[in-house]
């Protein structure tokens, strides 16, 4: 039994051609938005949400000039036998998950924006701590340094 056949889980990621670059581009672009999410601000949903939306600007801007290298290549030139007719072929920087790489350069922002606006204005993961930061009612009293530490105390349950 796979891992993630534990969890009723599957996860497979369909590509064609340099496709999966697309994907390796947004890896890399979070890896270097999570230092940049952190310096931004101190909440970490705006702290992942900065490091979701820089990683699709750079999957965006990799798969622009990937899909622009690949496919500005010299064609190859075929004759069809049956009418004459002088066929070109270029090259394709493939796809990802059926898109073709030169679309990713606009899919990914926008869909990274979005992912980030929808990870920005969720709640907490803590509704707990929501609650009491929000609640004007709860009184926070600082600790006195200087008191003893209560002993903790066992019980036994039969």
């Amino acid at each position: 039994m796979r891992h993630s056949d534990a969890w009723g889980l599957s996860m497979f990621i369909v590509w064609s051609g340099w496709g999966f670059l697309v994907a390796v581009f947004f890896v890399v672009g979070c890896f270097i938005g999570f230092p940049v999410g952190s310096m931004v601000s101190q909440d970490p949903d705006v702290a992942i949400a900065v490091a979701i939306i820089i990683g699709g600007l750079i999957a965006g801007l990799g798969s622009f000039f990937l899909a622009r290298k690949i496919e500005s290549g010299q064609g190859r030139a075929y004759i069809d036998e049956a009418t004459q007719q002088r066929i070109v072929v270029k090259p394709h920087a493939g796809s990802l998950f059926f898109v073709p790489t030169r679309y990713w350069a606009y899919v990914a922002p926008v869909v990274a924006i979005a992912l980030g606006a929808l990870v920005m204005s969720s709640p907490s993961a803590d509704p707990a701590l929501t609650e009491t930061l929000a609640d004007p009612a709860v009184e926070m009293t600082p600790i006195d340094p200087a008191a003893p530490i209560p002993a903790a105390t066992a019980t036994s349950v039969n």
